[in-house]
């Protein structure tokens, strides 16, 4: 009789310390911690994860524009009214001479949340309607350098501590634009802590 050899154990690197932990099927609600430093290493997921992503990365890239293009709140010092858009202060930066600053925030509010909402979209759709699209795993990739620089909802927080410091020099009123940008940074958070990387792994070694 052959004896029946036990599976090889796999192993995950923990994100903190990158302590080694052995992967285990995870039950419902369950979380793997690093032995070393207690940090969350693994979450269990549901199979249809990915859907909650796909919708919040559609959403958020319709949201992106809305908040591009509808004014966010008009600024009146002694008579003088300025209505204010997100690139209002990227053009402001950029003509005062200060294009490094103003390329920065460029790259930080606007083009980086939008590039990785439109990577995560490209992917999950691509897992949800198990269609092998090209260049999969080169969007995968940019979209994990890319998360870090999403930073819609701390925009979103920077604007709202400057405008409770303009108040005191003139009046500050908002617009339908602040609605959509506090939902963007909401939408944009919520993707950010669904898309599940390893999931989107196997899904794409499936389609492969």
């Amino acid at each position: 009789m052959t004896e029946l050899s036990s599976p090889t154990p796999r192993w995950i690197s923990c994100p903190e310390c990158e302590a080694a932990c052995r992967e285990v099927p995870l039950p419902p609600r369950a979380v793997l911690h690093c032995r070393r430093c207690g940090v969350v290493v693994r979450k269990s997921t549901r199979p249809t994860s990915l859907q909650p992503a796909w919708a919040l990365a559609t959403a958020g890239l319709l949201l992106m524009v809305m908040a591009n293009v509808t004014p966010i709140m008009s600024f009146d010092v002694a008579g003088n009214t300025q209505t204010n858009l997100i690139g209002t202060g990227v053009i402001t930066l950029y003509k005062q001479g200060y294009w490094p600053v103003a390329g920065l925030v460029f790259f930080s509010a606007i083009a980086a949340p939008a590039l990785y909402l439109a990577t995560v979209w490209y992917v999950v759709a691509a897992c949800c309607l198990a269609r092998p699209w090209p260049g999969l795993h080169r969007m995968l990739t940019w979209a994990e350098i890319l998360e870090s620089w999403n930073l819609v909802p701390v925009f979103a927080l920077a604007t709202l501590v400057s405008v409770v410091k303009l108040d005191t020099l003139g009046t500050v009123t908002w617009h339908h634009g602040a609605i959509w940008l506090a939902v963007l940074s909401i939408c944009a958070f919520l993707t950010s802590q669904l898309f599940d990387h390893r999931m989107v792994e196997e899904r794409l070694e499936e389609l492969a």
